[in-house]
């Protein structure tokens, strides 16, 4: 029961959701590493003179208290301490500096920082500060004080050093009232006692928020502005850390950021602090205000927190990057031009797209065919889905620079194949092919890299990341890199960094990487702040043919390498699959889980995990091993399908690259030689089969021998322009005029536009109705060379004969054909979707939700739904219509 909201109307009027909230950084910080959602970043520069800057029309000044002589302001951080909290890991601070530069810390005498504060409307104020020191080390401060106007305030704030929580940190909140608009000065100081030594009389200031209040609830679960929210049964568990001397809890929810804020009535009112949701959707972002009631009855506002429940990114995706959430509720934006311009983006090409719309979005392609890249381009927004599948004909190919995406992204059935190095101008625009660098929860699937320079792929510095069914292909290997000497051989497949700084891991799983002299892969694990063996990886089930003298190396602190296969080829002269290197760059331990991997010889025999033959470890610049460096049980769970090494081989080479809309000849060539183990090309400075050293050496740029075709989509293919073609709307029942690609028609917590995308992810086919389409299953299967086909679930008019699906239907609809082939030792499901069409533009009559009766609700793919929500579905074997 809600129940009326008393005691703090006052205070409403100056905590909005546009309060001003500073959060200090080093000048020039990544505001991904280091800056809190939801605060703005100031970075002042190491200084004795004040800083200025304003923050929503309100402007602050920090300088120095008293003589500056021998002074200096100087922002701190604790680098590792971003894993813990971004708010409380860094701050400004007051260092001494002496003739030569240096910045001694400052260990005797009263320091202080003042905050003068100008632009606040007239009345009652709260101004909340942290104080965690950063620095490492013993640790002894005197208290802080507080005077507002020159009038003490507050006394005996005692720092924190590093703590980890914004409950454990230190913490200050001052009331202040304005009067007349005239500035307000805010000083905080130190208070050193007579005959105590201290490491330190300075102070910290990590943080500041008008309207902010000590007295108020922390560390919430979900944490604030997660976007990827555990959740069960439809709801989520709520609590938090409530200050001490709590008498109750006051909690508002909702689905409306400002409404939470100025909310006067309760959805909880308690003593536990812990709250169980409602039914709650992933395409929802739900808002709550914790208000804690103190000993004298007084409510203290509470900040609004944010949240959103976890899904899938699609159905198939798997692995720590699969919750990443792309473009899903943003808008639409249609790729409609091959050209590039790097300088001045122009509306309608994949850079405009990228670097000038904003906001969440997903990217899709109207035109198919080559697009040269002029200059290396880099996802600077989360929230961008880019969908290859949807481009017409052969679908997409990039050339000529690099592509990274960005944190929370989807990148799908896109190429890349950079090409060798004209000058040196071309050179600066980037070697690479694509990649994940710095990334936070995202997956890149089904994509194809060829031809790099550098390395095809690369994830340093990322984390919760998936790369699944791409394939990585004949970098190029003797070929001018500018940063070796002439001859270098450096065609290397990939760098893979995950897991760091408190991050969760990445999973490479699924890939093919064919061709390539080294890196298959290099494990980047690095280190984390405070000097530790850093990185979480969980590679397997991968297949890696026809590498050179570098198969698997690197090193992380934790492993999981498993079920992956290796097949040598005539370029192969490293035999071990895996070297974990102990490289003596910090201290801490290096292991990993090694299982279930094989080495095909080119005899065609096979080696299982033997150490010392297949994997060992490397000691180098004095490393002293003194822990275990093989795991008995993986590090932590894969939340993936895992198969058999075997069983894997054959899945990836079925299903792999970017092969929607098709596979092109260059892709299907590396797969054909993976599965046969042989080579149809030659270096021509190396002479190593295989591993080519100009892509003249392989297909080369020719759009023939590649299969690629330059294609544009028809006037009136998307009259809406929400991503759904309007066949696709009038066989699914939508208006083609009305925008309803943010809808969820059937209740499955995916788009209409979401649902688009998958259906184009898998082999599809338009069939009128009465015609029979068959499909040649072999080319779907390439990973079987002979197999027994059945259809594993159960779809009217779908049959197969002779390793053929035929499907017939006098129904239209959407069929979706799951098809098990199985070889006696192994077997795997593809899925093959249908769009049944009468071949006209109208829609044959449907009953309404008016006319239904009970039972068992579907939609036209023959998936269980919970309810109709906008459409045609199907009850009791007939069409309905949800208005």
């Amino acid at each position: 029961m809600k129940h009326f909201l008393h005691m703090f109307l006052c205070l409403l009027c100056t905590h909005t959701a546009h309060a001003q909230q500073i959060d200090f950084n080093q000048p020039n910080d990544n505001p991904s590493q280091y800056l809190e959602e939801g605060y703005e970043a100031w970075g002042i520069p190491t200084q004795q003179q004040p800083a200025t800057k304003t923050f929503g029309g309100v402007t602050f000044t920090v300088e120095i208290e008293g003589d500056v002589k021998g002074k200096t302001l100087y922002t701190v951080r604790w680098k590792d301490g971003r894993q813990h909290s971004k708010l409380i890991c860094d701050g400004v601070m007051v260092k001494g500096l002496d003739e030569q530069g240096n910045r001694p810390e400052l260990t005797t005498g009263r320091v202080g920082i003042k905050v003068h504060i100008a632009g606040l409307p007239n009345g009652n104020h709260t101004l909340l500060a942290y104080h965690n020191n950063t620095d490492g080390g013993d640790f002894v401060a005197p208290p802080i004080s507080i005077d507002v106007d020159g009038v003490t305030k507050v006394t005996g704030i005692q720092q924190t050093r590093r703590a980890t929580s914004l409950s454990e940190s230190a913490k200050s909140s001052v009331e202040f009232t304005v009067t007349d608009q005239r500035p307000v000065t805010i000083t905080y100081y130190t208070v050193p006692v007579e005959g105590t030594t201290y490491t330190t009389t300075s102070l910290e200031l990590n943080s500041l928020e008008v309207g902010g209040d000590t007295f108020m609830a922390l560390d919430p679960t979900p944490a604030n502005n997660d976007r990827h929210a555990a959740w069960e049964d439809g709801k989520a568990s709520l609590s938090w850390k409530a200050p001490d001397g709590t008498a109750k809890h006051h909690l508002v929810f909702g689905t409306d950021s400002m409404a939470v804020v100025n909310a006067t009535t309760y959805d909880y009112e308690g003593t536990a602090a812990s709250w169980q949701t409602g039914q709650l959707s992933p395409l929802t972002r739900y808002f709550w205000r914790m208000d804690e009631e103190d000993a004298q009855g007084k409510i203290h506002h509470g900040t609004v927190w944010s949240f959103q429940p976890r899904r899938k990114a699609f159905p198939d995706a798997e692995g720590y990057g699969q919750y990443a959430v792309g473009g899903r509720g943003g808008i639409v934006y249609h790729v409609t031009s091959l050209d590039d311009d790097a300088t001045n983006p122009q509306p309608g090409t994949f850079r405009y797209g990228i670097t000038q719309v904003k906001g969440p979005r997903t990217i899709l392609f109207d035109v198919a065919g080559v697009i040269h890249l002029k200059a290396r381009l880099t996802c600077s927004e989360k929230y961008v889905t880019v969908a290859g599948q949807t481009a017409p004909g052969n679908g997409i190919l990039f050339r000529g620079a690099p592509f990274g995406m960005q944190s929370d992204g989807i990148t799908r059935f896109i190429r890349l194949y950079r090409g060798h190095i004209i000058d040196a101008k071309d050179a600066q625009i980037g070697i690479d092919g694509m990649g994940m660098a710095g990334n936070d929860h995202a997956i890149m699937d089904h994509c194809s890299i060829s031809w790099t320079i550098d390395e095809g792929f690369s994830s340093r510095n990322a984390k919760a990341i998936t790369l699944q069914r791409t394939i990585i292909s004949e970098a190029l290997n003797c070929a001018n890199h500018p940063n070796y000497g002439t001859g270098t051989q450096h065609g290397y497949a990939a760098t893979i960094g995950s897991g760091q700084m408190g991050g969760l891991p990445g999973s490479f799983h699924h890939n093919l990487l064919a061709h390539n002299e080294g890196r298959n892969w290099s494990i980047s694990g690095g280190l984390d702040g405070t000097g530790n063996y850093d990185g979480h990886h969980d590679v397997f089930n991968n297949v890696v043919y026809n590498w050179g003298s570098r198969a698997t190396d690197g090193g992380s602190h934790e492993i999981n390498f498993v079920n992956n296969y290796y097949k040598m080829g005539p370029a192969t002269t490293m035999r071990k699959l895996f070297r974990h290197q102990f490289e003596g760059t910090g201290s801490g331990t290096q292991a990993a889980y090694v299982k279930g991997n094989i080495r095909e010889e080119p005899s065609g025999s096979k080696v299982n995990d033997k150490e010392g033959d297949t994997y060992i470890y490397e000691l180098s610049n004095g490393q002293v091993l003194n822990w275990e460096p093989w795991a008995t049980k993986p590090f932590f769970e894969s939340y993936a399908e895992i198969e058999t090494a075997e069983s894997a081989y054959k899945s990836v080479l079925s299903d792999v690259g970017c092969n929607m809309p098709t596979l092109n000849k260059h892709d299907a060539r590396i797969i054909d030689e993976t599965r046969n183990g042989s080579t149809s090309t030659t270096g021509s400075k190396t002479g190593k089969k295989g591993l080519i050293d100009h892509e003249e050496d392989s297909e080369g740029f020719d759009a023939a021998k590649l299969g690629i075709t330059t294609e544009t989509r028809p006037t009136g293919f998307d009259t809406d322009m929400d991503g759904i073609p309007d066949w696709f709307e009038e066989i699914a029942g939508t208006d083609k005029n009305v925008a309803n690609n943010n809808d969820d028609r059937d209740g499955d917590h995916y788009t209409d536009l979401e649902e688009y995308l998958d259906w184009m992810a898998h082999p599809n086919f338009i069939v009128k109705v009465g015609d029979t389409k068959s499909i040649d299953l072999k080319p779907y299967f390439a990973g079987y060379p002979s197999f027994t086909a059945t259809i594993a679930n159960s779809v009217s008019g779908a049959t197969i004969e002779d390793n053929n699906l035929n499907m017939v239907t006098t129904v239209k609809g959407f069929y979706t054909v799951r098809v098990k082939v199985s070889d006696g030792s192994d077997s795997m499901v593809r899925q093959f979707n249908f769009a049944v069409t009468d071949g006209t533009t109208g829609i044959e009559h449907v009953k309404t939700d008016e006319e239904q009766t009970d039972g068992p609700i579907y939609d036209l793919q023959g998936r269980r739904i919970q309810r109709p929500s906008k459409g045609i579905y199907i009850q009791n074997g007939q069409k309905r219509l949800a208005r």
